[in-house]
């Protein structure tokens, strides 16, 4: 009794020493400070009594624990003793709920608050791993008992548990080659080149795709790649972000005359510099067959205007991408002036009126056209659209076209014989009965295709589609396709293995180790499968798989 008197006692001076400014160090303070807090310990004697008295109570008694560590009591000295102290709180029981998760006056936590650990994110996750074993069990008692059997029969190729070793005897990364490698040293030394002299057009794109990679294009770079006086054929830069107005049209002026060679100019990101005098100047460019200007959202009608009206009858392909202020005249103007387009592209206009892409349809030599994320695209303008160069379309391109039905879209895939490529990512509306359509019109000619987020499909839609694409089908994005599962796979393998290049089934959460396993097994020319959000593949399939240079994108860490 006189050892837990004397702990508490301690308590209570270390926690009034505390309060009064901490020993010596809190006679530093400011003596203001400690005016205030003096009379406020006098104006609340009775309080802070009061809460004294209800810490102490909570306080353990540590000579007790210490002697019960020591010797265990007699049973008949333990039972007095739980009579004479019945009405105090016991040292080892729980503690007042309120006060869970703090140490006061040393108590420490109980077991159970333990074992619950702390509540950010990195232990909220790690606790959902370790029950999750529990909870499928849960699950499959709820659903019944034992789970149903695999809709597919697949045993790992390779021992998968001796991962780390497979690592190791893993091929090593392929040998870049000498271009690639000089290429690398020169962007990273960028700073110390004078002048490249007259560059082939693809050490051109080679040296200014680095340089973006690496954020290192700007004004003196643009220089050193299209320098004046000497005849420029192509100019690709992917991002011009960092150049201005004028560093621009310095370089693009020597370009702009009528004995130009320029024939290719692909500028991305050039939003901040490519302005009406810019346009002007592109318009001058006599040689020019191929024009992108991607994220050129200073542009206007009058811009692309003038482009067409002097340059529309000697350009092949036209993107333009990334604006919002665009509207039905710069279509008109693309349509009436640029006869021999083959491919065109008009992407992420997103406040395009659904009608003003029907006068697409006077073009007829198109043999790629894209209206991905042209979202108020109506179905009526565009099946006018495709309907001038159905004949020989081979690639259409419709993500992000929401508001399309679905047969509008199944008509437009029937009214082009010669179409190898379709992309319909986010058309929402796309049914099993229109994509049966789309199957049965393509039979054996489909090589390209894109179903990422039409969440109305189910297995018999691509199981319908394998059949029809067997042999010819090469990549196939399945993301975000909710209903999909093994059956679907089963078909694939069926009637796709030897054809399939790239798959992509992120996100298709009902597929298993089995099926997965089962169709990269019987595929040999499958080089790439994506599976971002597949968190139910696990080693056995990751490890276990036959195909030693598949590249597995997303894999779960």
């Amino acid at each position: 009794g006189g050892g837990a008197g004397a702990s508490k006692s301690r308590g209570k001076a270390k926690r009034k020493a505390a309060a009064g400014g901490g020993g010596e160090g809190g006679g530093e303070g400011d003596d203001e400070q400690g005016r205030v807090s003096k009379k406020w310990r006098k104006e609340n004697a009775h309080a802070q009594d009061a809460w004294e008295e209800a810490l102490n109570a909570l306080q353990p008694d540590s000579d007790a624990e210490e002697g019960a560590e020591a010797a265990p009591k007699p049973a008949a000295a333990a039972a007095a003793s739980a009579g004479a102290s019945s009405s105090e709180p016991a040292a080892g029981g729980a503690r007042d709920p309120r006060l869970q998760g703090f140490r006061i006056g040393g108590q420490a936590e109980t077991a159970e608050e333990k074992g619950e650990g702390w509540c950010g994110p990195w232990a909220t996750a790690r606790a959902l791993l370790d029950k999750r074993a529990a909870a499928l069990a849960e699950r499959q008692e709820e659903l019944g008992g034992e789970a149903p059997p695999p809709l597919v029969e697949w045993s790992p190729k390779r021992e998968y548990e001796a991962a780390a070793a497979r690592r190791r005897r893993s091929a090593p990364e392929p040998v870049p080659t000498l271009q690639a490698l000089a290429t690398e040293f020169v962007c990273a030394n960028i700073d110390c080149v004078e002048d490249f002299g007259a560059l082939t057009p693809a050490v051109q794109h080679a040296l200014a795709t680095e340089l973006c990679r690496r954020r290192l294009f700007r004004q003196p770079q643009l220089r050193l790649l299209a320098p004046p006086g000497l005849p420029l054929s192509e100019l690709v830069a992917p991002d011009c972000h960092q150049i201005d107005e004028q560093a621009l049209h310095e370089t693009l002026e020597p370009l702009a005359c009528p004995d130009s060679r320029l024939a290719l100019l692909s500028l991305g990101f050039c939003g901040k510099c490519v302005t009406t005098a810019t346009s002007q100047l592109i318009a001058r460019m006599g040689a020019l067959e191929s024009l992108t200007l991607t994220g050129a959202y200073r542009l206007t009608d009058g811009c692309v205007a003038a482009i067409c009206g002097a340059r529309g009858a000697a350009l092949r392909s036209l993107k333009i991408s990334g604006n919002q202020q665009l509207t039905a005249a710069f279509v008109a103007s693309i349509a009436s002036e640029c006869d021999s387009l083959e491919r065109l592209a008009l992407e992420d206009l997103i406040y395009l009126p659904g009608e003003a892409a029907a006068p697409i349809g006077r073009l007829t030599q198109l043999q790629s056209l894209s209206f991905r994320g042209t979202r108020l695209l109506v179905s009526s303008s565009m099946l006018a659209a495709v309907g001038g160069s159905a004949h020989c379309l081979e690639a259409l391109d419709l993500g992000g076209c929401t508001v399309l039905s679905a047969d509008a879209v199944a008509t437009a895939a029937e009214a082009c014989p010669r179409l190898r490529e379709l992309s319909l990512d986010g058309v929402e509306n796309l049914t099993d009965e229109a994509l049966g359509r789309i199957a049965a019109a393509r039979r054996g000619a489909l090589s390209s295709l894109s179903l990422r987020k039409c969440v109305q499909l189910s297995d018999g839609a691509i199981e319908g589609l394998a059949a029809a694409c067997g042999g010819v089908l090469a990549h196939l994005s399945l993301n975000n396709v909710p209903a999909l599962g093994d059956a679907c796979l089963v078909a694939l393998k069926e009637h796709c293995a030897d054809s399939l290049e790239s798959l992509d089934l992120s996100w298709c959460r009902a597929v298993s180790d089995n099926g997965v396993g089962a169709l990269v097994d019987a595929a040999p020319r499958l080089q790439r499968l994506t599976v971002w959000g597949c968190s139910q593949l696990t080693n056995r399939f990751y490890e276990g798989h036959s195909r030693e240079h598949l590249r597995v994108v997303g894999r779960s860490i």
